[in-house]
């Protein structure tokens, strides 16, 4: 072997510096943590810990300053970065919760468990707003125009029905596109069950079934007809005119969404809020519309509190408050 090609062959496969075994000490315990996370966590959950994780360490890096193990003054100054860049106060809680668990994970002592991090975080409280942008609504008015008016064809079968399952299951982006045909029982009187094997608050997998009407069937069945999809994933990817591709990845429900909304005609103020989570939106605020309880409406919805159907519902709600009813009888309504 000539000197040259070792010297093409180290270009082609560099050596790390040192070998994972040389590792010691928070970092080699760090690595141990990742490897036994492996499907303890979701892959999403991983993926966005690493990101949350690399930005806090491009800020200490930035400033000189140790990021593992990272002192409470620094998480406190990352803190109030983030809070002056806008932001979000769930991502930045998120942040330190990912700063906590790398330390945790590491065999180090928690900064984020000091006074200087939870009075940042109190700080931070104070001084923005919590409240989360929401998703506008894909109710049964707006679907069911879109299923009047969507024409012929593959795509307009498969938006039919995806907008269908999505709104009667309640299901978030992730258990749509994750739905397979053995997963649906059709029943002899035309109705149906969905069965969500796993969701964002189930990562045991216990699943949920939800319930499919006649008409969500008959468009579903319509799509699974016209696709020639006997088995596996329902929900896929559409090549040209006529071809069907693979399946469809949870970031494709936004854009699909969005299309949706724009063929309706639905305001430009409304249409750039359209997202993946609309029709679960729109759902949820059509049941508190019927007076369904609260209990049915979060079971339905596969959450493990009210807190976020009543979120959604806030609008409809409002309009049915004491003061609204106050309003009517006084007769200012």
């Amino acid at each position: 072997m000539t000197p040259e090609s070792v010297i093409q062959d180290s270009e082609v496969d560099p050596k790390p510096i040192a070998p994972r075994a040389l590792l010691k000490g928070p970092l080699a315990a760090l690595l141990e943590w990742q490897a036994m996370a492996e499907g303890a966590y979701s892959p999403n959950t991983l993926r966005a810990q690493k990101v949350d994780g690399a930005i806090f360490q491009a800020f200490c890096e930035s400033r000189g300053e140790s990021y593992l193990p990272a002192d409470p003054k620094t998480i406190r100054e990352f803190i109030n970065d983030c809070a002056k860049a806008g932001k979000k106060p769930a991502t930045i809680r998120r942040y330190a919760a990912t700063i906590s668990r790398v330390h945790t994970a590491a065999g180090l002592l928690n900064p984020c468990s000091s006074e200087a991090v939870r009075l940042g975080l109190k700080k931070m409280a104070r001084e923005t707003s919590a409240r989360q942008d929401q998703a506008h609504p894909l109710n049964w008015k707006d679907i069911k125009e879109f299923i009047d008016s969507a024409g012929e064809g593959l795509r307009a079968d498969r938006e039919r029905a995806m907008l269908c399952v999505a709104y009667e299951t309640l299901a978030r982006r992730g258990e749509l596109v994750a739905l397979e045909l053995k997963d649906i029982d059709f029943h002899p009187d035309g109705t149906g069950i969905a069965l969500i094997r796993r969701g964002k608050t189930d990562a045991e997998g216990h699943g949920r079934s939800a319930y499919l009407s006649r008409e969500t069937v008959r468009w579903l069945k319509r799509w699974l007809e016209s696709a020639g999809i006997n088995e596996g994933v329902i929900f896929r990817r559409l090549i040209g005119q006529n071809q069907i591709g693979g399946p469809l990845s949870p970031g494709s429900i936004a854009p699909i969404f969005k299309r949706v909304a724009q063929w309706i005609g639905m305001p430009k103020r409304y249409l750039k809020l359209v997202s993946g989570h609309s029709t679960r939106v729109g759902a949820t605020q059509d049941l508190a519309t019927l007076d369904i309880d609260l209990a049915a409406i979060t079971q339905a919805g596969g959450w493990k509190s009210t807190r976020m159907p009543l979120q959604y519902a806030e609008k409809i709600n409002a309009a049915r408050s004491g003061m609204a009813k106050a309003a009517k009888q006084a007769g200012r309504d």
